[in-house]
């Protein structure tokens, strides 16, 4: 017989969009605008904006997420709140972190590359994409795009490597002369240099060492911002959708756990929590009638309550995580573990009734500060997840899409103040 000889599948070649060559080269100067003036003035909302315009450019045509309209009026919110020198709330640095971060989950959701299509209990697998899959795999693409589109600025015939190293020489050039004839008109002329005065400090670019560093870092920035734009446009939907349904199917494998095992665990704990309401009762509740325990002072007293707060919903919501993800029948068809759930969360949320007393009677005494107001929304988060937990346990509808755009908001709200 003869063997009939498989020839592998074609590869298909690479060729970038028009709206991913123009992105390609405004990356350039928008990354090294970003190393230089960045964090500093209106620099920051200038490059929100072009930040703004490649991503539409390259995400144009295809159907906006209502969602994403959440995530960059949050993204506007905090820079504008940076450059009119607003956010203290959140000291120098972590604004900065905010904006970056709505930055990158807005272009994740304007994309439609979210795992479930929107922002859900996928959170950390659609992170771990945003972050580090899709820039880092796509890290050179900038750098293929510029290339395809030098060696093939002819539609009849690649150009050569010499004609490519030509015409960015002839670029270069022209840029440099316009920018020396820029900064010798501002030199010569009072009334010209008055007009540009808001720019002069680009027409007067000189190469010293900061220059040169921040060329240098603005090369690898401009990369992985091209990465994270392009290239999650470049993700295959539908196989981003798929690998979310594996996950999920992967943790219906793991619901192996008999039911009354998890009623005896969330009972213990309920009990627990309640022993303790009891035998601390005149501790816990001191704050509501502004009684301080022997031995206690307001800001000890209301520290030491917010990290009790903090670490007893850590612990609850893993509980109540594995609860519903392990055992063996779903959650709603066991009566008993439920209540007991719910109960959980009941408990958990008179935590944070009583963590909120005890940072009202401290900010009561002594005013807001910025880690008395972080304190207070973290505290007001904390019981929103609670309530959105216990309204999907009692009507089997998810909500934590909901809980996560709340966060969200408020946070972006806060740097008002």
């Amino acid at each position: 017989m003869d063997k009939k000889t498989m020839t592998p599948p074609e590869i298909p070649a690479f060729s970038p969009s028009a709206a991913e060559k123009i992105a390609a080269f405004c990356m350039y100067p928008a990354a090294y605008f970003y190393g230089r003036f960045g964090t500093s003035g209106w620099g920051l909302p200038i490059f929100a904006l072009i930040f703004t315009g490649l991503t539409e450019l390259i995400n144009r045509g295809r159907k906006r997420p209502a969602e994403s309209w959440v995530w960059l009026g949050c993204l506007w919110l905090v820079v504008l709140s940076i450059s009119f020198h607003r956010a203290r709330a959140w000291g120098d640095v972590l604004p900065y972190l905010f904006a970056h971060l709505f930055a990158v989950w807005w272009v994740m959701s304007r994309s439609g590359r979210l795992m479930a299509g929107k922002s859900g209990p996928l959170l950390l697998l659609d992170g771990l994409n945003a972050f580090i899959i899709f820039p880092f795999r796509n890290f050179f693409l900038r750098l293929r795009t510029v290339w395809f589109t030098l060696t093939h600025i002819s539609k009849r015939e690649r150009a050569r490597p010499g004609t490519v190293i030509l015409t960015a020489g002839a670029l270069l050039a022209a840029l440099l002369l316009f920018t020396a004839s820029a900064g010798l008109l501002i030199s010569a002329d009072a009334g010209f240099a008055a007009l540009m005065s808001g720019f002069e400090s680009l027409f007067r670019f000189r190469l010293d060492d900061d220059a040169l560093f921040t060329l240098l870092i603005s090369l690898p920035i401009g990369a992985y911002l091209f990465g994270l734009i392009a290239g999650s446009a470049r993700e295959d939907e539908a196989r981003l959708r798929g690998r979310g349904e594996a996950v999920y199917s992967g943790l219906a494998v793991l619901r192996r756990v008999p039911n009354s095992l998890w009623v005896g665990i969330a009972g213990l704990f309920c009990l627990l929590y309640l022993a303790f309401f009891l035998v601390q009762a005149r501790y816990l509740f001191g704050a509501f009638t502004r009684t301080l325990p022997d031995g206690f002072i307001v800001s000890q007293y209301a520290r030491q309550g917010f990290f009790e707060l903090c670490q007893v919903m850590a612990v609850n919501f893993l509980l109540l995580w594995l609860v519903t993800r392990l055992s063996a029948k779903p959650v709603n068809e066991s009566a008993v573990l439920k209540l007991l759930c719910a109960l959980l969360l009941a408990e958990s949320l008179l935590f944070a009734a009583i963590a909120f007393s005890k940072l009202a009677l401290y900010i009561s005494c002594f005013g807001f500060t910025p880690r008395r107001l972080q304190s207070s929304w973290l505290v007001c988060v904390l019981a929103a997840g609670c309530v959105s937990a216990l309204y999907s346990l009692l009507s089997g509808k998810k909500s934590f899409r909901f809980w996560l755009l709340l966060s969200a908001v408020s946070l972006a709200f806060l740097h008002l103040y």
